[in-house]
């Protein structure tokens, strides 16, 4: 056992002056009420990451804590995360923020931005805008990338709101069905893909018994 001890002592003395980071109380919630949740979560910010590719600049709109958005940042190159709740954009800061990476308190249905992004993302936000404001939603970010730039749309499907607990449903007001989710995609993107997704598993299966879409719209109109 002292061998072990010993061992071990080699790896814990390397991470001597790392940076500790502390979530606040969102990430906190879902982590320990949830945890599964916070793995569905990331592993869908994993994905968009490698469809997007390294070397790339990233948008993410309604970043929360800014747990994807680091993500985004480590893959991808540089990244930018955007929320309209302050105390989460000050836990993202203070955790996160460096040279690659940064946070800005904004609306996120008022966001304009002057730079041209290599894609935008958006994970759990659309269902929380009203209908006759998604098409303006959608717009925007597909206003915001490049020609050859990327939008990811991440929202729960319908048939998840039967057994989404209540907490998970607080502020649903726009929930999608595919059909819906690719038609509205599709009013401002020549090529969209629908992924299915289902606990943390992207996948290209059925769609109908999905209970979380991802949304890719490519060569924006």
């Amino acid at each position: 056992m002292e061998e072990t001890k010993s061992n071990w002592s080699c790896v814990a003395d390397y991470m001597d002056g790392q940076k500790e980071i502390r979530f606040g109380r969102y990430v906190s919630y879902w982590y320990l009420k949830t945890p599964g949740r916070f793995l569905h979560h990331m592993s869908y910010y994993k994905f968009a990451a490698k469809l997007i590719g390294n070397g790339k600049k990233v948008l993410d709109i309604g970043c929360n804590e800014g747990t994807g958005t680091y993500l985004l940042s480590k893959e991808c190159g540089y990244a930018k995360g955007v929320d309209f709740d302050e105390e989460a954009i000050q836990s993202a800061k203070n955790n996160y923020e460096s040279e690659n990476i940064c946070f800005s308190s904004e609306n996120v249905l008022e966001t304009q931005t002057n730079q041209q992004w290599d894609a935008v993302v958006n994970f759990d936000v659309i269902e929380h805008i009203f209908p006759e404001n998604s098409d303006d939603f959608i717009k925007s970010m597909a206003d915001s990338i490049k020609p050859e730039g990327m939008v990811v749309i991440g929202t729960p499907s319908l048939i998840s709101q039967e057994f989404a607990s209540e907490i998970s449903k607080k502020g649903h007001v726009n929930i999608y069905s595919h059909e819906r989710l690719e038609a509205q995609m599709r009013k401002f993107f020549d090529i969209v893909f629908i992924f299915a997704a289902n606990d943390e598993v992207v996948h290209t299966g059925y769609l109908p018994l999905a209970h979380y879409f991802i949304a890719v719209g490519c060569k924006k109109k």
